[in-house]
Protein backbone atom coordinates (compact mmCIF):
# COMPACT_ATOMS: atom_id res chain seq x y z
CA UNK A 1 0.00 0.00 0.00
CA UNK A 2 1.32 3.37 -0.95
CA UNK A 3 2.28 5.56 1.73
CA UNK A 4 0.40 9.03 1.66
CA UNK A 5 0.77 12.08 3.96
CA UNK A 6 -2.35 12.38 6.21
CA UNK A 7 -3.87 14.99 8.54
CA UNK A 8 -3.12 13.46 11.58
CA UNK A 9 -6.94 15.31 12.51
CA UNK A 10 -9.29 14.16 10.09
CA UNK A 11 -7.13 11.16 8.35
CA UNK A 12 -7.40 12.73 4.99
CA UNK A 13 -4.51 13.35 2.51
CA UNK A 14 -2.94 16.72 2.65
CA UNK A 15 -3.83 19.16 -0.32
CA UNK A 16 0.01 18.53 -1.45
CA UNK A 17 -1.54 15.20 -2.63
CA UNK A 18 -4.88 15.80 -4.12
CA UNK A 19 -4.96 15.14 -7.87
CA UNK A 20 -6.47 17.94 -9.72
CA UNK A 21 -9.59 16.86 -12.19
CA UNK A 22 -11.80 18.65 -14.26
CA UNK A 23 -14.28 18.98 -11.70
CA UNK A 24 -12.63 20.95 -8.90
CA UNK A 25 -9.73 22.86 -10.75
CA UNK A 26 -10.21 26.38 -9.45
CA UNK A 27 -9.59 27.89 -12.75
CA UNK A 28 -12.66 26.38 -14.40
CA UNK A 29 -14.46 27.36 -11.82
CA UNK A 30 -13.56 30.89 -11.35
CA UNK A 31 -12.89 31.16 -15.50
CA UNK A 32 -17.52 30.03 -15.49
CA UNK A 33 -18.21 32.80 -12.75
CA UNK A 34 -16.87 35.17 -14.88
CA UNK A 35 -18.61 34.23 -17.90
CA UNK A 36 -21.48 35.23 -15.82
CA UNK A 37 -20.44 38.10 -14.34
CA UNK A 38 -19.29 39.24 -18.27
CA UNK A 39 -22.72 38.66 -19.13
CA UNK A 40 -24.49 40.39 -16.69
CA UNK A 41 -22.50 43.57 -16.61
CA UNK A 42 -23.67 43.60 -20.64
CA UNK A 43 -26.82 43.17 -19.85
CA UNK A 44 -26.59 45.90 -17.54
CA UNK A 45 -24.63 48.33 -19.64
CA UNK A 46 -27.08 47.79 -22.53
CA UNK A 47 -29.24 50.37 -22.13
CA UNK A 48 -26.46 53.39 -20.98
CA UNK A 49 -23.11 53.37 -19.18
CA UNK A 50 -22.63 53.30 -15.28
CA UNK A 51 -19.73 53.58 -13.28
CA UNK A 52 -17.93 50.99 -11.71
CA UNK A 53 -19.50 51.56 -8.13
CA UNK A 54 -22.99 51.61 -9.72
CA UNK A 55 -21.95 48.02 -12.06
CA UNK A 56 -20.60 46.49 -8.48
CA UNK A 57 -23.52 47.60 -6.57
CA UNK A 58 -26.17 45.82 -9.46
CA UNK A 59 -23.61 42.40 -9.60
CA UNK A 60 -23.33 42.00 -5.52
CA UNK A 61 -27.18 42.31 -5.32
CA UNK A 62 -28.21 40.02 -7.85
CA UNK A 63 -25.49 37.43 -7.93
CA UNK A 64 -25.34 35.56 -4.74
CA UNK A 65 -21.79 35.56 -4.54
CA UNK A 66 -21.21 38.56 -5.90
CA UNK A 67 -17.91 39.63 -7.07
CA UNK A 68 -14.47 41.84 -5.75
CA UNK A 69 -13.98 45.29 -6.81
CA UNK A 70 -10.33 43.78 -7.89
CA UNK A 71 -12.03 40.80 -10.17
CA UNK A 72 -14.59 43.59 -11.46
CA UNK A 73 -11.89 45.89 -12.81
CA UNK A 74 -9.94 42.93 -13.86
CA UNK A 75 -13.22 41.97 -15.96
CA UNK A 76 -14.35 45.34 -17.60
CA UNK A 77 -10.47 46.32 -18.50
CA UNK A 78 -9.90 42.71 -20.34
CA UNK A 79 -13.59 42.33 -21.87
CA UNK A 80 -13.17 43.71 -25.40
CA UNK A 81 -17.22 44.77 -26.01
CA UNK A 82 -16.69 47.00 -22.82
CA UNK A 83 -15.29 50.15 -23.52
CA UNK A 84 -13.82 53.16 -20.85
CA UNK A 85 -16.03 55.83 -21.81
CA UNK A 86 -14.92 58.10 -19.24
CA UNK A 87 -14.54 59.40 -15.15
CA UNK A 88 -17.01 60.97 -12.90
CA UNK A 89 -15.50 62.51 -10.14
CA UNK A 90 -16.21 61.31 -6.39
CA UNK A 91 -16.02 63.29 -3.40
CA UNK A 92 -15.23 61.19 -0.38
CA UNK A 93 -15.30 62.44 3.63
CA UNK A 94 -11.85 60.62 4.65
CA UNK A 95 -9.81 60.51 0.69
CA UNK A 96 -11.05 63.77 -0.58
CA UNK A 97 -11.91 63.60 -4.03
CA UNK A 98 -11.23 60.47 -6.45
CA UNK A 99 -12.39 60.06 -9.95
CA UNK A 100 -14.29 56.39 -11.42
CA UNK A 101 -14.38 55.39 -14.47
CA UNK A 102 -17.23 54.82 -16.57
CA UNK A 103 -18.17 51.70 -19.25
CA UNK A 104 -20.31 51.13 -21.71
CA UNK A 105 -20.92 48.00 -24.21
CA UNK A 106 -19.12 49.02 -28.09
CA UNK A 107 -22.42 48.61 -29.42
CA UNK A 108 -23.75 51.39 -27.32
CA UNK A 109 -20.79 53.66 -28.07
CA UNK A 110 -20.92 52.80 -31.74
CA UNK A 111 -24.74 53.57 -31.66
CA UNK A 112 -24.46 57.16 -29.92
CA UNK A 113 -20.86 58.14 -31.19
CA UNK A 114 -20.78 57.15 -34.40
CA UNK A 115 -17.25 59.12 -34.80
CA UNK A 116 -15.51 56.72 -32.44
CA UNK A 117 -12.81 54.29 -34.55
CA UNK A 118 -13.35 51.38 -32.33
CA UNK A 119 -10.18 51.89 -30.62
CA UNK A 120 -9.29 52.44 -27.41
CA UNK A 121 -11.14 54.41 -24.66
CA UNK A 122 -13.64 56.87 -25.89
CA UNK A 123 -14.38 60.18 -23.22
CA UNK A 124 -17.60 61.56 -23.71
CA UNK A 125 -19.27 65.01 -23.25
CA UNK A 126 -22.17 64.62 -21.19
CA UNK A 127 -24.49 66.63 -23.33
CA UNK A 128 -24.56 63.64 -25.30
CA UNK A 129 -25.96 61.11 -23.13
Amino acid sequence: MAAIARNSRHGRPHRKHCVATPNNQKKGVMKMKTVRIREKIKAFLAERPRNTAEILEHINSTMRHGTTSQQLGNVLSKDKDIVKVGYIKRSGILSGGYDICEWATRIWVSDNYPEWDGEGPILMDRDRR
